[in-house]
């Protein structure tokens, strides 16, 4: 199926690898009230928009929102390493990393891979292997399975920009990406966060997409770190 114009709102900025990598490894400045710890512990966060936060200011998103609360709670964090950029796919993720070449060990890493695969319509069979091969990356930086918490691909299918593009047939590969997620995290033993319930409330609470018609809005951020932090908080001190 060829997909409308529209679908390049999802890989909106997707003008190459280096730019993001480039453009993110250093990290996010420090959150707004909160003072960073270099020498503290490290969070790597891997993913594509929903992690780097499209549609949103760098102060709004997740990932940044869940260093604020660390720090608040009392932990010295230092700034996250970001690889992640609007459009990634598994493929695009996996060369950034090699160029980036983190350096580990991590206290915590992140995943959130996969929204781009399934909106380019790869076939559930061809994607396991290629999440579970992502799910391995991560796991060698980090310092143990109990610190890498893996976040469920979210339900993009009621946005506006979803109901234009068949979203029965992406809602049916979702689900099975699903399957495939939660059955390569139950394998390796490491956590896991859902926001699919979060994010399919937009179709009753339109202000949680942002002005993109289909990225999260701050509100949806929200959301999500109420999911995400306490288990992050936990597999941090793992």
């Amino acid at each position: 199926m060829s997909l409308p114009s529209r679908r390049s709102a999802l890989r909106l900025g997707s003008s190459g690898l280096l730019s993001g990598v480039f453009g993110l490894l250093a990290g996010c400045s420090a959150p707004s009230g909160t003072t960073p710890a270099p020498n503290g512990k490290r969070i790597l966060a891997l993913g594509d928009s929903y992690t780097v936060g499209t549609g949103v200011d760098a102060d709004e998103r997740w990932v940044t929102k869940l260093t604020e609360r660390l720090r608040a709670e009392g932990e010295a964090v230092a700034d996250p390493v970001v690889i992640a950029e609007n459009g990634w796919t598994t493929d695009d993720l996996d060369e950034a990393i090699d160029k980036a070449e983190p350096a580990g060990p991590f206290d915590l890493v992140t995943l959130l891979i996969g929204a781009n695969n399934c909106f380019q319509e790869e076939p559930p069979e061809t994607f396991a292997p290629k999440f579970e091969a992502m799910l391995d990356r991560a796991l060698e930086f980090a310092e143990n399975p109990d610190s890498v918490v893996v976040i469920t691909v979210p339900d993009y299918t009621l946005t506006p920009v979803g109901q234009e593009n068949d979203p029965e047939e992406h809602a049916e590969r979702l689900d099975a990406y699903e399957e495939i997620t939660r059955e390569a995290v139950e394998k390796r033993g490491v956590r896991l966060v859902d926001v699919i319930p979060p994010s399919k409330r937009v179709a009753a609470e339109p202000a949680l997409i942002a002005g993109d018609d289909l990225h999260p809005a701050p509100a949806q951020h929200d959301l999500w770190l109420e999911r995400i932090y306490p288990v992050a908080a936990e597999a941090l001190r793992a």
